[in-house]
């Protein structure tokens, strides 16, 4: 079984979850033997890396406006990088972006991580939902398997996209192997926010992360607890009353954007956090909650069908609507000892069901199942 796999993800200036999963998987299919090629070569790395390092600066010129130019030129890059990437054929092609698909006869299979651009696309720019909700659906019509990490997003394709179940696998993601190593370094707070305890919050800085509830919640809970927030993450779509939004509370000087973080500083973010807490309106899998578990941190979550999927009762929930709800919680967490370590041990025992090994595992078997036809 001979696969190409678009690495594309896993290169791209300020990777998030996407570029994670996409560097894991292939890490572990290589390991597991599997013949995998790989779309971006070191020549193309760099400059893809570009391309994605001026949409970035070109998106924090103007929160809303989308450079649609860019995604055309990445297209027309992959499709050269499609080319040229192996003169050998392919069994598989893993389509693991919103990339279009390559002109092939090889058996096709694509992710689908979430339906933000159809479910909630007011968070979203307009021109980006729309290429995204175009190439999904092109994607789709030809792929023989699909592949989503809950049971949540396996339904909204199905309803959404009208997508026989049969057609679909679901495969839950796992933290990197760099989450469980965490708490050995539990004494190295460098870089790290050491004059007081702190919440932390880990992802992209947008509408749909439903982070104006957290800094609500926070500042009730502030008035009470000398502690601080982080919001650790990128700056992603419409962001800029979020950022503004503690100074309109008068919280400015106790809550932290870091902008985006590598995966060694993320480590000790995690590490030295009083909690963790994960307020998003809508999300496919939600890895922060269980890297955040992975070392041994306390988590809230919203309470929506992906997060209480993946979190199971290791976490405690919250209406994602009620900011007096989640400060409640944190209040909970904060001043019970024994409530930390109970979430902790409870973090740590879910972890343990997620592995990169299942995932390429249950990858391999969607391949076999492809081939078949």
């Amino acid at each position: 079984m001979r696969v190409l796999f678009n690495t594309k993800p896993s290169i791209l200036y300020n990777k998030t979850g996407v570029g994670y999963y996409v560097s894991n998987l292939y890490n572990e299919l290589l390991r597991s033997g599997i013949d995998i090629i790989p779309t971006v070569d070191k020549r193309s790395h760099t400059l893809l890396n570009s391309l994605s390092r001026i949409s970035s600066r070109l998106r924090n010129i103007s929160v809303k406006w989308y450079p649609s130019f860019i995604p055309k030129v990445g297209d027309a890059i992959i499709k050269v990088l499609y080319k040229k990437s192996d003169p050998l054929p392919f069994d598989i092609y893993h389509e693991t972006s919103l990339d279009p698909l390559p002109l092939t006869d090889a058996a096709i299979v694509c992710n689908i991580y979430d339906l933000s651009f159809i479910r909630c696309p007011q968070f979203l720019i307009k021109e980006f939902s729309g290429y995204a909700e175009r190439n999904i659906r092109e994607n789709v019509i030809k792929a023989r398997r699909i592949i989503v990490n809950t049971e949540f997003i396996k339904n909204e394709v199905i309803d959404f996209l009208r997508i026989s179940e049969d057609r679909i696998d679901v495969i839950p993601l796992a933290p990197s192997t760099a989450y469980f190593m965490a708490k050995e370094n539990k004494d190295d707070s460098s870089g790290v926010l050491k004059d007081r305890p702190y919440i932390l919050y880990v992802g992209t800085v947008e509408p749909r992360k439903n982070l104006k509830t957290l800094i609500r919640a926070f500042r009730e809970v502030r008035a009470e607890y000398n502690i601080a927030l982080i919001i650790a993450g990128g700056l992603g779509w419409l962001y800029d009353d979020i950022i503004q939004y503690p100074e309109d509370l008068g919280i400015k000087d106790d809550v932290y954007f870091t902008g985006y973080v590598d995966e060694m500083t993320l480590v000790k973010l995690y590490n030295h956090a009083l909690l963790f807490v994960y307020p998003s309106l809508y999300e496919g899998f939600g890895l922060p909650p269980i890297e955040a578990m992975a070392c041994g941190i306390p988590v809230i979550v919203s309470d929506i069908p992906p997060l209480r999927e993946v979190s199971g009762d290791a976490a405690l929930s919250f209406n994602p609507g009620d900011h007096t709800e989640l400060a409640s919680k944190i209040r909970m967490v904060i001043s019970s000892e024994s409530l930390r370590s109970e979430m902790v041990k409870r973090g740590l025992e879910r972890v343990r069901e997620y592995s990169w090994k299942k995932v390429a595992d249950s990858t391999i078997k969607t391949y076999e199942r492809a081939l078949e036809g």
